[in-house]
């Protein structure tokens, strides 16, 4: 057997190991949390400050984020924080690496990523405290400023003017609607939009610059006052506005409460919905809504439908598909709009009572179908003249009779609306109109039936039934003609004709085949949420 020679040296050195172990423990544990912190520290700042696309921001208060598989930073006011804010008033803007794009929606407060390659996406939230968003006091919502829509309001001279959000912008006490327009967000956005977001309030606007005009409908219930459809005279209805953290009224008889059926979109229900201004105007593929130009005419109900619903993916217009849903007006959104002008918000001052110019919005009887005219009195005969609608006399033509209404309600065109009737076997029927038939949110549908006369079809708050005067003689509140759709003709018209005096009107209902052959048929946009 081989015997080991003793190393006195190793030996040593391995006993003062042992001796010294636990200092050695320390030491490298010290060590590593150090190369830790130091790590952190540089993926920490690359993450911050290597960040792109940086959002428009958006005034939110924040709620739970849905941060999936992203890394997400915080910084409140340029501060770091571990955790989002629990509550408060911010602009939001998100910016993240790898060519992804962030995007909170403060109206269902949840955080996107669209064109993530990595599951590492790192994204930065940077949350700037803002002055609590102005309120009028009469219980309208908010009006939803999504991302790309510019807050206006008016000054004495009727300038369209940027809106100070914290501030009196709108005011449904005074009948004066919310407004908000859309710019070329790829060319004159920095004109009306700060670097950072903001609004540059107070900035007057160049009409030229303005792509489309929107008027915020808020959610609203109102007292039923003709369940059955009977013959009834013009009065004020009642309204009060409520937001979706009230429990829904589902009235159906007389003098019960109905929550409109207009802000329930789909599965969403809605705060309110922004109702295009004018009716729409230019072409199919670069939609308008603006004054003083010709309304948008022979398309078929196909080429409307699809037009306003390509609105929200068009980058000139600034929206985002993930936040709104762009989409041409249904007949119940109609019926909302007309309920609310017929309202103490609208053109009454209470039951019986009605503002200066009166209680029936002013027919618009240009004969070149311009867009936001009036014509001399309510229901003044075609002209070639146009009092416009930033007028003393062209405000008449509006749901308001001030500039803050919605304008060719009355007159211009006759308008589609997505109304459809059914065929005899229940199925949808497009007719003339090119249309497949879409998701069941976007159009509202109506039973089979062969007589213009049976208004019973009609829906509670499409403004149809509830509000004839003359049901055996086809007409509605204020003289405005109606004729119920039928099986030739299976579409809703709205409005009436320039060329129809008194029996054009927001009550106006006609049938039609849905097809582009008609040089006098235009339509309007709304955006709601998503």
């Amino acid at each position: 057997m081989k015997l080991q020679t003793f190393n006195k040296d190793k030996a040593l050195k391995k006993l003062n190991f042992n001796k010294n172990k636990s200092n050695y423990i320390k030491l490298g544990t010290l060590v590593a949390s150090v190369l830790v912190i130091i790590i952190s520290v540089i993926y920490f700042t690359y993450s911050k400050f290597t960040l792109t696309d940086t959002f428009t921001t958006l005034e939110t208060t924040v709620n739970n984020f849905l941060p999936a598989d992203y890394l997400l930073y915080y910084y409140v006011d340029g501060v770091a924080v571990i955790n989002k804010p629990s509550s408060g008033n911010y602009d939001v803007t998100v910016s993240c690496d790898n060519g992804a794009r962030g995007y909170y929606n403060q109206y269902t407060q949840s955080l996107s990523i669209e064109d993530a390659t990595s599951s590492a996406t790192r994204c930065t939230v940077n949350l700037t405290t803002i002055a609590a968003p102005y309120q009028d006091g009469s219980g309208a919502s908010i009006p939803e400023l999504y991302n790309g829509l510019i807050p206006v309001t008016y000054d004495d001279s009727n300038n369209i003017i940027v809106a100070d959000t914290s501030a009196e912008w709108y005011n449904y006490n005074n009948h004066e609607w919310a407004n908000a327009i859309l710019i070329d967000s790829t060319t004159t956005k920095d004109k009306y939009v700060n670097s950072d977001g903001t609004y540059k309030s107070g900035t007057t606007v160049d009409i030229d610059d303005v792509l489309q005009m929107y008027v915020w409908v808020p959610r609203y219930k109102y007292k039923l006052f003709n369940v059955s459809g009977s013959n009834s005279s013009p009065q004020m209805i009642e309204v009060e506005f409520e937001s979706t953290d009230t429990a829904k009224s589902s009235g159906t008889q007389n003098n019960e409460w109905l929550t409109h059926p207009a802000f329930t979109f789909g599965t969403t229900e809605l705060n309110g919905i922004w109702v295009g201004k004018f009716e729409s105007s230019n072409s199919t593929s670069d939609v308008k809504i603006i004054p003083n130009v010709s309304s948008l005419r022979l398309q078929t109900v196909s080429d409307m439908f699809n037009a306003s619903c390509a609105i929200e993916s068009n980058s000139k217009y600034g929206l985002s598909s993930l936040e709104v849903d762009t989409h041409m007006m249904k007949n119940m959104e109609w019926g909302a709009v007309a309920y609310l002008t017929n309202s103490k918000y609208g053109r009454y001052q209470s039951d019986g009572s009605c503002i200066s110019s009166g209680c029936e919005v002013w027919i618009n009887n240009n004969n070149s179908y311009t867009t936001g005219c009036a014509g001399s009195s309510v229901s003044a005969s075609s002209s070639s003249s146009c009092n416009a609608w930033n007028t003393s006399t062209g405000v008449n033509a509006s749901t308001t009779g001030n500039i803050y209404g919605i304008y060719d309600m009355s007159g211009g065109a006759w308008e589609y609306v997505m109304g459809n009737m059914v065929d005899e076997n229940g199925a949808f029927y497009p007719s003339n109109s090119e249309l497949t038939q879409p998701e069941s949110k976007y159009y509202d549908s109506y039973a089979y039936g062969t007589s213009y006369n049976d208004f019973s079809r009609g829906h509670l708050g499409d403004a149809t039934k509830e509000v004839l005067s003359d049901s055996s003689g086809g007409y509605a509140w204020n003289d405005d003609y109606v004729r119920f759709v039928t099986s030739s003709y299976p579409w809703f018209g709205r409005g009436g004709h320039f060329s129809v005096g008194t029996n054009a009107g927001v009550f106006y209902f006609d049938r039609y085949n849905g097809s582009s052959a008609d040089s006098n048929r235009s339509w309007r946009v709304v955006l709601s949420s998503e």
